[in-house]
């Protein structure tokens, strides 16, 4: 499971990061928007609600080296290691502020269903008015129970479920 899970993440932080701008007509964005719509209507119940309670990273350098592709040497665990995160280096994609290899971290963030519906609503709002805020974007996950908030100027990737 925390390797689909990690690899998931990490699927989701390639695409995100992909800054190539396209223009869309209004034809397509209508049409997404139907197909957004329907979407969901048809949302599917998963039950998320043992999802990372407690969570404690319980993955090693070679795990993490062998579903990135790159090899062990290019990682090192962060010297600043918060609880129920995982925390690791990562050489060669360019210097975190400190000068150190580029930080890679992932983990459960508190929040509460409110919340989670407020930002999904603002990024949904922003999305049909055409507002882009750094890049950012938001889109139903293929579960159709998740949406996915992409953040790239601070290079994550959030899953928020208004259920959970």
């Amino acid at each position: 499971m925390k390797h689909i899970l990690l690899l998931f993440v990490f699927s989701l932080l390639i695409v995100g990061c992909n800054t190539k701008n396209k223009k869309k007509t209004t034809e397509t964005t209508d049409k997404k928007s139907e197909l957004l719509e329907q979407k969901e209507k048809t949302l599917l119940s998963g039950d998320y609600s043992s999802l990372l309670i407690d969570y404690q990273c319980d993955i090693n350098i070679s795990e993490v080296a062998r579903i990135l592709e790159v090899v062990e040497t290019d990682l090192s665990l962060s010297d600043y290691q918060r609880p129920g995160k995982c925390d690791f280096n990562l050489e060669g994609f360019g210097k975190n502020t400190l000068g150190g290899g580029s930080g890679i971290s992932w983990g459960p963030v508190p929040t509460s269903k409110a919340q989670n519906k407020k930002e999904i609503t603002s990024y949904l709002e922003r999305k049909k008015e055409g507002l882009t805020i750094m890049g950012m974007d938001i889109q139903l996950a293929e579960t159709g129970d998740s949406y996915l908030a992409y953040q790239p100027a601070h290079g994550r990737i959030l899953i928020y479920n208004e259920n959970y």
